[in-house]
């Protein structure tokens, strides 16, 4: 009888390693969804055996590891880890062992493809990754797979395309979007029109049209905005993430692997579209000096459709082929009969041949290799980033948290100076506070900065408050009503009138247009130029009042009050016309092009508006434009230097025609 027990005990034994290990190679396996007599879903292998066991509501065939499967909840992980039971089924994933490893939190899940599946919550599409972490957030109403790295998606009625790292190539205008090929093109439709769209974002009416645009210029040409576009995008801190999880995201060794990255991938594309198609080698006569051979290898393109279609001479490559002397011979006879292989490079901006090998019957080769080639990857491109900065935001961040719990009042906030005297009707004030934009980016004390200048308006300049429009966290249309604010008020305006426009978050100096933009909190969906225009608030101005002063507590450049830049790169030359207001017009900025508009933690102000604030204190009178911006610059210089090391030169810019005179102007 114990003989019988031990025998029995040792069976199951090896009847559950068994189990356990065919458990483990079936991850290596197939596996196909199955349904049971119940209605209910597992997995069995390619030999019928139930590998996962039905307890799905519905189940999907594995790709790239994982598997959708839809279920109410319940046990969610595989080992007796249960959920709360939901009334409405939901999708998530399991691994090849049927474990879940993405819960059951989605209304639909597609299959993994290139690392990404689409997901939908609410009647929108969005998609995650292997992990379940997201790489678009649910915005789309229809989505296809990614193929070759992109995306078709759809909102409203148009189609785009989005890329691997989420963001949109292509804006959602066609009506038909098809999926990319391993070409790099797309089959797009729109109205009546049929068309290409190459992987460089732009539409062609033909692929050998977007070929021969690529082929005709510089790699910079192409590859150079595309690498800055996706860093500029890359760097800024998303709208979950912590400023200690930005640091270890975004630092110099990620910057210049993602930098790195970038441009390998748009050097692979450039030199896939610049390939030698159809390519004749033509030899020369042999060089006894040299022990080489000359040859050209001529490449023939036949053109599209609106050419005869006849092939033409489209690009020359010279190389001298080592042959020794004595196979000489034997290589110009059998010439008609090699296979050529040819290995690419950038060289002076441009393809070029880094190695040709010619293989000759009897497997004998001959390689030629440019002597400016190298293994060893460089950037190709010049980023001028001697400037970059990752320690800033780290250091704002740890002056935040160190004021934090500082309970001292901040002296220009406790005590508001209040002269006696009439309400300055001929005053009006403009007060803007965004502080939380959409894209994740946060300008600090934003808020305070408004609420604080908005009562020195009220108490020490004794503007009425139906002279003052106050704004915070305003979004595009929001902004856009302070024009026809001013438009009603410019009803009131006489000789006398003075306009205070004050400003804190973000600004942006678009040099594409040359004017200065004020942000609204959701110009990441509406575009910079959805911002407030500065030429815009100058022309409703112009002629109508004695004198206006813009206090811009921002930098009109490229980095933002957190340290965070706005853009990492900058092209072009910001030319003084583009800054210089309209005539008895006065405008301060905090800080330059190159430089930070940065925070004041210990008084919970920007730098800037602090010691704004400040003065107005210290001088309950009347003070000049020209003395109020020297006490600012002369204190904002020096603690920024304490602070951060690195200093904040505010700038101040008039009309020409009104020379240095706005020093006398008061306020």
């Amino acid at each position: 009888m114990k003989n019988f027990k031990y025998t029995a005990v040792l069976w199951l034994t090896m009847l559950l390693v068994m189990a356990v290990t065919g458990r483990t190679a079936a991850q290596a396996q197939d596996l196909e969804p199955y349904r049971d007599w119940f209605g209910s879903y597992g997995y069995v292998d390619t030999a019928g055996s139930i590998v996962i066991e039905c307890r799905f509501d519905d189940a999907k065939a594995f790709s790239e590891g994982r598997a959708a499967v839809l279920s109410r909840g319940g046990d969610i992980s595989g080992e007796g880890v249960f959920g709360s039971l939901s009334l409405t089924l939901k999708w998530g994933y399991i691994d090849t062992s049927g474990m879940m490893v993405i819960p059951c939190v989605y209304d639909y899940a597609g299959q993994f493809t290139e690392g990404y599946a689409a997901v939908m919550s609410g009647n929108k599409w969005g998609f995650i990754d292997i992990d379940g972490d997201t790489l678009v957030s649910y915005r789309y109403d229809e989505v296809h797979r990614f193929v070759n790295g992109y995306a078709a998606v759809r909102t409203g009625s148009r189609w785009g395309y989005i890329d691997s790292d989420g963001n949109e190539l292509v804006p959602c205008r066609y009506d038909v979007a098809s999926d990319f090929g391993s070409d790099g093109f797309a089959a797009v439709t729109r109205a009546d029109s049929t068309g290409f769209v190459y992987r460089d974002g732009n539409w062609y009416a033909s692929k050998d049209r977007a070929l021969n645009w690529i082929r005709g210029i510089p790699f910079s040409v192409y590859a150079k905005d595309k690498v800055m576009n996706r860093m500029n995008e890359w760097q800024l801190i998303e709208p979950d993430e912590s400023v200690p999880d930005w640091e270890a995201r975004v630092n110099e060794e990620s910057f210049m692997a993602r930098l790195e990255g970038l441009e390998m991938r748009y050097e692979a594309e450039y030199i896939e579209a610049n390939r030698l198609e159809d390519p004749e080698l033509i030899l020369g006569p042999y060089d006894t000096s040299k022990g080489t051979f000359p040859v050209e290898i001529v490449d023939h393109v036949v053109h599209d459709a609106d050419t005869s279609g006849s092939p033409e001479r489209l690009r020359t490559f010279h190389i001298d082929l080592p042959v020794p002397a004595e196979e000489a011979a034997q290589v110009e006879g059998n010439w008609r009969r090699l296979k050529a292989e040819y290995v690419y490079f950038i060289n002076n901006d441009r393809i070029a041949l880094a190695d040709v090998t010619l293989t000759f019957p009897g497997r004998k080769f001959y390689e030629w290799t440019d002597p400016a080639y190298s293994p060893k990857r460089q950037l190709l491109m010049d980023y001028d980033l001697e400037e970059l900065d990752f320690t800033l935001p780290g250091k704002i961040y740890r002056l935040a948290v160190r004021s934090r719990d500082d309970s001292t009042a901040v002296d220009t906030d406790s005590s508001v100076p209040s002269p006696r005297g009439r309400r300055n009707q001929d005053v009006y004030a403009v007060i803007i506070a965004n502080q939380e934009y959409t894209t994740g980016m946060t300008v600090p004390y934003a808020l305070n900065d408004g609420a604080v200048f908005r009562e020195y308006c009220l108490k020490r300049l004794r503007i009425p408050e139906d002279n003052i429009m106050y704004l915070t966290d305003a979004d595009t249309e929001e902004m856009r009503s302070v024009l026809l604010w001013l438009d009603k008020a410019a009803a009131l305006f006489n000789s006398d009138s003075r306009v205070i426009v004050y400003f804190s978050g973000q600004c942006l100096l678009d040099e594409g247009v040359g004017e200065t933009f004020l942000l609204p909190v959701d110009y990441a969906s509406t575009g910079v130029q959805s911002g407030l225009r500065l030429r815009s608030l100058y022309s409703r101005l112009s002629g109508k009042i004695d004198d206006a002063l813009f206090l811009i507590d921002a930098s009109y450049g490229k980095l933002s009050r957190n340290g965070m830049r706005v853009g990492v790169f900058d092209d072009g030359d910001i030319e003084e016309s583009w800054l210089q207001p309209s005539d008895r017009m006065v405008v301060f900025y905090a800080a330059g092009e190159d430089e930070g508009a940065y925070p004041y933690p210990e008084k919970r102000h920007g730098l800037f508006t602090y010691f704004l604030l400040k003065a107005l204190q210290d001088r309950p009178e009347v003070i000049s434009y020209g003395d109020l911006f020297d006490y600012i610059s002369d204190n904002v210089e020096r603690v920024s230097r304490h602070l951060y090391g690195r200093t904040q030169v505010p700038e101040v810019y008039s009309s020409k025609w009104d020379g240095e005179a706005w020093r006398e102007f008061v306020m």
